[in-house]
């Protein structure tokens, strides 16, 4: 479901990504490595958030440099730090991403949304809300519209102890049937996750193709 060839990534001089690839079908997989070694870089590069240098991506067999449209529409990626609008209510938020991939909030996402516990701040905005609770607001933004492939930057930060158990359990159901690929510190979430743990430096040595 997402398959990446060849990607390169420089910062000025500073090469951050080099000639990466790898494939993951179905399954919950977990990347680790010290801070700054290009974990969040690779993400967002694969969501179509960053342009690589070099080198290709493909989210469910639709490839990512040539039709960004429809691969961004099966993917979802939930940054570490929340890029939200501070005027745009949560309400909004949800209808914005809806909006982006041409898909209606299903009672699935509004089911998710009430299980964080974020019923009550949909009509606030973005800017009034705690870092915690936007975090947990993009997170549930990552279920619009049953992506194939699901990208995460160290969910399980910021969140309380019942949001983070929201999380695994639905992270869990999700990598049944999507690709799920988080980049975390929290050995203890990879765990209970029950993600294939990857270390960083592996995909730098060319990483042989990861299949379900």
């Amino acid at each position: 479901m997402l398959r990446f060839e060849g990607i390169c990534k420089s910062y000025g001089p500073r090469p951050v990504l080099q000639g990466l690839s790898a494939e993951f079908g179905a399954g919950a997989w977990a990347l680790r490595g010290p801070n700054g070694v290009g974990k969040s870089t690779l993400l967002k590069v694969l969501a179509g958030a960053v342009e690589p240098d070099a080198g290709a991506v493909w989210i469910d067999e639709v490839p990512l440099h040539t039709d960004p449209t429809a691969a961004k529409a099966r993917l979802a990626y939930a940054p570490d730090e929340c890029p939200v609008y501070p005027f745009m209510t949560g309400r909004e938020l949800l209808a914005f991403v809806a909006w982006a991939k041409r898909c209606d909030l299903s009672a699935e996402v509004l089911d998710i949304v009430d299980g964080f516990g974020l019923t009550r701040h949909l009509d606030t905005r973005c800017g009034a809300m705690s870092l915690g609770t936007q975090k947990k607001l993009m997170l549930a933004a990552g279920w619009i519209g049953d992506p194939a492939v699901l990208l995460c930057d160290e969910p399980s930060n910021g969140l309380d102890a019942q949001a983070r158990l929201v999380l695994i359990d639905l992270l869990r159901e999700k990598s049944l049937q999507a690709t799920v690929l988080v980049s975390t510190h929290d050995q203890t979430f990879a765990q209970a996750l029950g993600a294939t743990v990857l270390d960083f430096a592996d995909l730098h040595e060319c990483l042989p193709t990861v299949r379900d």
